[in-house]
């Protein structure tokens, strides 16, 4: 792997010292979606390449995902699990925000909305759709508004928490990510919308494994991890189910020295066990 810059060895000597020189921001919540399809060849999911010109993870491929933010508490759900079980399965005091935020985030980038009418019937599109979708990032329209109108609720059974990543602690922007896995709801299609990326596309896991394999698709190590999970499933059921199954275990990469250089594990990212070492590829460096 590459070797870390002087700034980032001087964080990681901090870190090890516990001299006080360096203090690691506290991470941000936020939730990303492998918002799932199939086909006759098995399953995609829906990915987005960031914008060449973003100051953060540029031209990385993502799933749809942000930051949690402060009104995604005061947005309607469905009743299918209690608060305590959702902070318990998204180590969160706030697990229901958590959760919207990741419905709101896969309306914002990809059109699809994760919510249910009063009989438990799922969105469906119509025209007025987009225009909605534009005002609520331009924060003309709140995400509970929007709801509302349309007589909807998050759908808290459609989406399903299975992995959770933290930012290394030597990095200046840091989040705690819950991944959640969703199939696409039946009378709505994922679309690229332009926004943070340029390009979406939908794919198999198993070919955007490859791809990386070869250079051709920038991802980074949580990416590839829950491509890995999603590529073991031979239908978005059988994902969704083997994702309610899962341990979430919080995973952070961890920089340290050995010798003279630098390499990266992985670890427990509250009680900092050793998880994994980190495969070098997955890092910039040789496989």
């Amino acid at each position: 792997m590459p070797e870390p810059s002087d700034v980032e060895a001087a964080r990681v000597d901090s870190l090890v010292a516990g001299d006080g020189a360096w203090t690691p921001p506290t991470p941000r919540d936020a939730a990303t979606v492998c918002l799932l399809r199939d086909t006759d060849a098995g399953p995609e999911v829906f990915v987005l390449r960031r914008n060449p010109s973003m100051n953060f993870a540029a031209r990385m491929h993502v799933y749809p995902g942000g930051a949690v933010e402060v009104s995604d508490a005061d947005v309607p759900t469905t009743g299918d699990a209690d608060d305590a079980w959702l902070d318990a399965r998204t180590a969160s005091d706030r697990g229901r925000a958590v959760l919207v935020a990741a419905a709101r985030e896969t309306f914002e980038e990809c059109g699809v909305l994760l919510a249910v009418d009063a009989d438990g019937c799922p969105a469906t599109y119509d025209d007025r759709v987009e225009g909605e979708r534009e005002a609520l990032l331009r924060d003309d329209l709140a995400f509970a508004d929007l709801l509302a109108d349309r007589g909807l609720v998050v759908d808290v059974a459609a989406l399903v928490p299975f992995a959770e990543w933290l930012t290394p602690e030597i990095e200046d922007r840091r989040f705690d990510a819950r991944f959640f896995v969703a199939a696409q709801p039946d009378g709505q299609q994922a679309r690229h919308v332009g926004g943070e990326a340029d390009r979406s596309a939908w794919w198999r896991p198993a070919d955007a494994l490859a791809a990386y394999a070869e250079g051709r698709m920038a991802m980074w190590p949580p990416t590839i991890a829950t491509m890995r999970f999603l590529a073991q499933h031979a239908s978005a059921a059988e994902a969704v189910a083997a994702a309610r199954a899962a341990a979430v275990v919080p995973v952070m990469p961890e920089q340290y020295r050995d010798g003279d250089g630098f390499r990266v594990r992985l670890v427990h990212a509250r009680t900092r066990e050793f998880v994994a070492d980190a495969d070098a590829r997955e890092y910039g460096g040789d496989a």
